[in-house]
């Protein structure tokens, strides 16, 4: 009785009638709801709404890198042709490094020579070279100073020691003139009037040999000492100048240096335009095999894209 009474109360029919309804719009709302359409976040794009999607790179990452996965797994010299790129590649990076850094020593160095040849401007000979010719200049005086060493009669063998000396002492002069001529003037003049006057007393043992062997009386003699001596002196004077415009040894030693490091920096240059060469040549040879797939599913514009993205990454610019 209890029971029937509290279910014929009003407060308690507007109640069960709300939930009733709310219940009944949930099930509606249920059954209505659209249950063959899958959450488009959830699912993966289809291939229309990714081309029309806008993409950041020239070429998507993933496709490029699903498309170098394809490659490779086709074929396993395919795979080892794109490692063998990308270890030029780095070949050809070390190489360019070196390259760089081998011109920069050049470039060091021949400032550095250039610093020290404007200190003597005058003397740019290659050393060596003005060396030699100023040690064959006294060896021209060789035959007058054999002449020379005769008049002192001794043997033939005191005669060549004495015209050895001679010889040594011109060579001596020749090297002392050009060391004091930028060290100490007064020095140099006394070495110049020392060495005249050895040239002279040369000149009068000459005379001396030659009046004693000839027979056609003193001129002859004095004509062939005076033309000895002239011939000494000239010779002597040659090697002087030849020494004098020779360059410094300290010039000489960076001339030396920056021809060796421009040499090596040369070589580096090559190597490293061989190494690129190589590179390229195993680029394309990997392009080709990427081409040739791309093309069936892209078009010709989407395909540049691909080849400069793959490109980069063998090059080492980018990675897919």
């Amino acid at each position: 009785m209890a029971h029937d009474i509290a279910l014929c109360h009003p407060d308690f029919t507007d109640a069960v009638g709300r939930r009733d309804i709310k219940e009944n719009a949930m099930t509606s709302a249920t059954v209505h709801a659209p249950q063959d359409q899958p959450d488009k976040a959830s699912r993966p794009p289809t291939p229309a709404e990714r081309s029309a999607s806008p993409d950041p790179s020239p070429a998507g990452c993933s496709d490029i890198a699903d498309l170098l996965c394809d490659v490779n797994a086709s074929n396993e010299d395919i795979e080892n042709q794109c490692l063998r790129a990308r270890h030029a590649a780095d070949i050809s990076d070390r190489s360019e490094q070196e390259a760089r850094r081998a011109q920069a020593g050049a470039r060091t160095a021949r400032v550095a020579h250039s610093s020290i040849q404007a200190e003597r401007p005058q003397r740019r000979a290659p050393l060596p070279r003005q060396w030699l010719i100023a040690f064959l200049m006294v060896g021209l005086d060789g035959l007058a100073c054999y002449f020379a060493a005769q008049a002192l009669d001794g043997g033939e063998d005191s005669t060549l020691v004495w015209g050895a000396l001679f010889l040594a002492a011109l060579a001596g002069g020749e090297v002392a003139l050009d060391f004091y001529r930028d060290r100490s003037i007064r020095a140099w003049r006394m070495l110049t009037g020392l060495l005249g006057a050895f040239v002279v007393v040369l000149g009068v043992l000459r005379f001396s040999f030659l009046a004693t062997i000839g027979t056609g009386g003193l001129i002859p003699a004095l004509a062939g000492a005076g033309l000895f001596t002239a011939a000494t002196a000239g010779f002597l004077f040659l090697g002087y100048r030849a020494l004098r415009s020779a360059e410094t040894p300290q010039a000489w030693r960076a001339r030396r240096r920056a021809q060796a490091v421009t040499r090596a920096a040369r070589a580096a240059e090559a190597t490293a335009k061989r190494d690129a060469t190589e590179r390229d040549h195993l680029i394309d040879a990997y392009l080709g095999q990427i081409r040739r797939l791309s093309l069936r599913t892209r078009s010709a514009g989407e395909q540049l894209a691909v080849e400069a993205a793959v490109r980069a990454y063998l090059l080492g610019k980018d990675s897919p």
